[in-house]
């Protein structure tokens, strides 16, 4: 997470539209020194995105046909060629694996094929970053290293760059339609998200244009085939054996204050679950606690979690 976040640091350092422009180390990225406090383990405040920006950004997308008419000299063009959306599970809890996303998978795949491209054949991505799961979630989709050495942000990322919300994503393109343009060859992917990794889009720009004609838009069949994939139920209310799936700790400004659990109870509910104690904190905090078994118990309208 620490080279993650200094590798983006040193796009935006050389970003003269990026709302922090400081060249990070990983070491800086993981430390809680001079206000980089956590926030929610393992993620410190740098890690984190920028929404108090004011940024602004704007696309002109038309026909090559207008183009020409408007008299737009054609080394500026740049295509879209190959773009698709979809949407994981809403409740994100319901979903069989929280680390992936068959949305994105399903979108990116009909993006490039509509493209008529592979992974290899792009030269720049701009992930969408608001957070480091994020990125791996979407780096995981594509079949892409987090350390790839063609990067995954062309603006800096979320963090840096900064994130006027979703639009963050039209940032992204700018950028990358600056960045091809400056090339004057090649192609890159920008991906964008809403909700918690649950709706998708992707986009694939090129200095060229494709060898077959703009396709109609297949989202709909897409999005059937996502919906179609396995998911779990959850239980309101948990009591007995509990395996950890994901946690957490929130801190505040004084340290940390909960763990945040989701596990899978004895029938194979899913399952939300708290925990204050210490010593179940402490464990949250210093390993990796993902497959290991406690239990909850419902008291006060709250699932309780102990080790």
């Amino acid at each position: 997470l620490g080279r993650l976040i200094a590798n983006m640091s040193e796009i935006a350092a050389e970003n003269p539209l990026a709302w922090k422009r400081d060249r990070l180390t990983p070491e800086e990225v993981l430390s809680t020194e001079h206000g980089n406090r956590m926030i929610s383990h393992p993620y410190t405040k740098v890690m984190n995105s920028i929404i108090a920006v004011d940024q602004a950004a704007a696309i002109i997308l038309t026909t090559v046909g207008k183009a020409k008419k408007l008299g737009i000299d054609p080394s500026r063009w740049v295509y879209l060629r190959g773009a698709a959306s979809a949407s994981d599970r809403w409740f994100l809890s319901e979903r069989a694996q929280l680390h992936a996303s068959p949305a994105l998978s399903a979108a990116s795949a009909k993006a490039l094929r509509q493209a008529g491209m592979e992974l290899e054949d792009l030269d720049h991505f701009d992930i969408y970053s608001c957070f480091p799961s994020a990125i791996q979630v979407a780096c995981g989709a594509l079949g892409l290293s987090t350390e790839d050495p063609r990067g995954v942000t062309v603006t800096g990322g979320m963090p840096l760059f900064g994130g006027p919300g979703n639009n963050y994503s039209l940032h992204a393109i700018a950028t990358m339609v600056d960045r091809l343009r400056d090339d004057g060859q090649g192609a890159g992917l920008v991906s964008a998200n809403g909700g918690y990794l649950t709706k998708h889009s992707v986009g694939v720009y090129a200095r060229e244009p494709g060898k077959a004609p703009w396709l109609p838009d297949e989202s709909g069949e897409l999005q059937r085939l996502v919906d179609a994939e396995p998911f779990l139920t959850v239980a309101d209310s948990g009591e007995g054996a509990f395996v950890i799936d994901a946690h957490t700790v929130r801190f505040d400004r004084e340290g940390p204050r909960e763990g945040i659990l989701l596990g899978r109870l004895a029938d194979g509910q899913r399952c939300l679950a708290k925990a204050e104690g210490a010593d179940a904190i402490d464990a949250l905090l210093t390993r990796d606690c993902v497959g290991e078994r406690g239990a909850v118990s419902h008291r006060d309208g709250v699932n309780h979690f102990e080790l």
